[in-house]
C-alpha cells in the first residue's frame, strides 16, 4: 500500500495483514513498527473494506503535526491520486506565498480576494485562478471535511468550445512536418482523443499492430483509460515512428521520452496561422468529429473513447454536433403545418 510522509512525520509501508483472525494495518511511524486493528474479520469478503480503512489510517497518521496550510497541502499532494498531479503542484506553487503560513481558520474571503487581485495583476485569467483556489479547497477538505476555511473563487468562466476544422488541423500537421515528435503527438491526439498525459506516457508495448488497437494505459489513480482502435492514418504514422524510434516511448526526441510538447505546439500554432488553440482542444476536436460522423449510439461510443464517468456529461457537450440533432422535434415548429397533423 501507499507510503505517506508529511509534517515532519513519516509513515512507511502501510499494509493489511491477518492478525489473530482480524485484519490489521502494519506500518512504520518514524521508524517504529506499529500495528492497528481495523475491526474486520480476516475474510476475503472484508479485504477491500479493510484496505480502505488502512488508507484512511495512513492519511490520519500522516496528518501534519502543525496545522499550517503549507503542511496540510504538502501532505495532500503526497497522497494525491489525481490524474494530473503536476497541475496540482503548479497550483500550490502559486498559492504557497499567500497561504502557506496561515492556519485553516485564517483562510477567509478577504484572504482569497487579495489572492485573486494579486494573480490578476500578474496577468492570470479567472479560469486559472479558479483552478488554483479549488486545489486549495480540495486540500483543506482532504485534511478536514469540516474545515473552517472559507475559499472564495471568482465566477467560473464559460467552458471553452474551441475545436478545429479538418482544414485547420491539416494546417497544424503541415506546420509540424519538421518536428517529428509533435507530428506523432498530433496524430495520436486526433485518432485516440487521449489526454496529453496519456499520450506522452504511451509506450510501444501498448501499441497492438496485429489487432489494430492503442491501449492508453492507466491513470495515476489506477483507473484504466480507454483502449481504442487505430485508424489507417494513425497506423501508418505509428509504423513510421516505430521504424526510426530508439526509445520505449512513442513520443520521443533524440532517444528520450518527451515530457512536454507545449513549446513545439505553440510554434506550430503560430506557423499555421491559428488563433486561440490549446493542446486540450485536440481532444475536444476529436470528439466533435466523431459526433459529426453520426452512426448508431454515437454519443455512447464517444463516452467510451473519452472515458467520461457520466453519459449525461457526454450528451450535454456533444449531442448537439450529431447529424439531425433535435430536427425531428423541430418539425413541430414549422409555420406551414396544418392543425391536426401528427
Amino acid at each position: 500500500m501507499a507510503d505517506y510522509e508529511s509534517g515532519g512525520r513519516g509513515v512507511r509501508g502501510i499494509r493489511v495483514v491477518d492478525y489473530r483472525g482480524k485484519w490489521a494495518a502494519v506500518t512504520y511511524v518514524n521508524g517504529k513498527r506499529q500495528r492497528t486493528s481495523l475491526g474486520f474479520d480476516a475474510t476475503a469478503a472484508n479485504r477491500e473494506a479493510a484496505e480502505r480503512e488502512a488508507r484512511d489510517l495512513g492519511r490520519q497518521l500522516a496528518a501534519p503535526v502543525n496545522d499550517t496550510v503549507g503542511a496540510i497541502m504538502q501532505a495532500y499532494l503526497a497522497d494525491s491520486r489525481a490524474i494530473d498531479v503536476a497541475r496540482l503542484k503548479n497550483a500550490w506553487k502559486a498559492l504557497e506565498p499567500t497561504f502557506a503560513k496561515l492556519t485553516p481558520e485564517d483562510v477567509t474571503r478577504d484572504a482569497c480576494r487579495q489572492y485573486v487581485a494579486r494573480r490578476k495583476r500578474a496577468g492570470r485569467q479567472d479560469g486559472t485562478i479558479v483552478k488554483e483556489l479549488n486545489t486549495l479547497r480540495a486540500g483543506l477538505r482532504w485534511h478536514d471535511k469540516n474545515t473552517p476555511a472559507i475559499v472564495e473563487t471568482p465566477s467560473q468562466p464559460p467552458p471553452r468550445d474551441r475545436w478545429l476544422s479538418r482544414d485547420e488541423f491539416q494546417r497544424l500537421l503541415d506546420a509540424a512536418d519538421d518536428t517529428p515528435h509533435l507530428r506523432i503527438f498530433l496524430h495520436l491526439a486526433i485518432a485516440t482523443a487521449g489526454r496529453k498525459e496519456a499520450l506522452l506516457d504511451l509506450t510501444w508495448d501498448r501499441i497492438d499492430f496485429d489487432r489494430g488497437f492503442v491501449d492508453l494505459g492507466r491513470k495515476p489513480n489506477g483507473k484504466r483509460r480507454a483502449t481504442v482502435p487505430m485508424t489507417d492514418t494513425l497506423r501508418a504514422e505509428l509504423k513510421r515512428a516505430h521504424d526510426v524510434g530508439s526509445c520505449s516511448h512513442v513520443v520521443e526526441y533524440e532517444g528520450k521520452a518527451v515530457t512536454s510538447v507545449r513549446t513545439a505546439f505553440s510554434r506550430a500554432i503560430e506557423a499555421a496561422g491559428l488563433d486561440d488553440v490549446h493542446i486540450h482542444d485536440l481532444r475536444h476536436t476529436a470528439a466533435v468529429w466523431m459526433a459529426q460522423g453520426g452512426g448508431d449510439n454515437v454519443v455512447e461510443k464517444i463516452r467510451e473513447y473519452l472515458g467520461h464517468t457520466s453519459l449525461a456529461t457526454t450528451y450535454r457537450i456533444y449531442a448537439r454536433f450529431t447529424p439531425g440533432y433535435l430536427r425531428d422535434v423541430a418539425k413541430a415548429l414549422e409555420l406551414d403545418r396544418k392543425e391536426g397533423e401528427g
